[in-house]
């Protein structure tokens, strides 16, 4: 949603901290730890993207995270609707399965954590060069991807190559460049001087 129009500008807010509220910090928790241990299907932006629309807008940021969580533990079958539904309601017990101890848990998220993760993708020969002027194509992906609907049809340059990525839903590495957009090509005239920096993959590009 971000950049889009009706929704106003993005005010900083002075000194803001990591997490507003302690529960917050748990879901990015709870996103990591039950990734890391299997218990969790799917990712977790198509699961956001699947919220209603009267919800999405209704939640918080992290509010949104939690529901994706939720349906990525429900769909792989480790916690039922009626387990969240009464953890919730009651503020009972949790759920034997996911004792925070348990060395089922812990040792997939230790190892997770103490791994090295890639930081940039495998070697790519894409069409673009830095520098290259670039078009967002004009379209209507059906399906998760990663092209913001404010940069589609707009024209930017190529700031970095950012090496091979799989495109969500396809396992074969696909170019992803950083394209810098200046504002006024993004929102009209009156928008506050700078730019914007988008990761797109190459499909989205011409």
């Amino acid at each position: 949603m971000g950049g889009m129009h009706g929704f106003g500008p993005v005010e900083p807010e002075a000194g803001e901290p990591v997490f507003h509220e302690p529960w917050e910090g748990r879901v990015v928790g709870l996103m990591i730890g039950t990734g890391a241990a299997g218990l969790r299907r799917g990712s977790i932006r198509p699961a956001i993207e699947r919220i209603d629309p009267a919800t999405y807008l209704a939640s918080s940021y992290y509010e949104r995270w939690a529901r994706s969580v939720e349906a990525g533990l429900v769909g792989a079958g480790t916690l039922t609707e009626a387990e969240i539904d009464a953890r919730a309601a009651t503020g009972g017990a949790r759920p034997a399965r996911l004792e925070h101890d348990s060395p089922e848990l812990v040792a997939p998220i230790r190892a997770f954590l103490d791994s090295p993760q890639p930081t940039s993708g495998a070697p790519a020969a894409g069409a673009f060069a830095v520098g290259d002027r670039v078009t967002v194509r004009r379209m209507a992906p059906e399906g998760h991807h990663r092209c913001p609907r404010y940069v589609r049809g707009a024209t930017g340059t190529v700031a970095r190559i950012e090496g091979a990525w799989p495109h969500p839903g396809d396992d074969r590495p696909e170019a992803v460049y950083s394209v810098r957009f200046a504002n006024a090509d993004l929102w009209g005239d009156d928008a506050e001087p700078g730019s914007v920096t988008v990761d797109l993959w190459e499909r989205y590009l011409t």
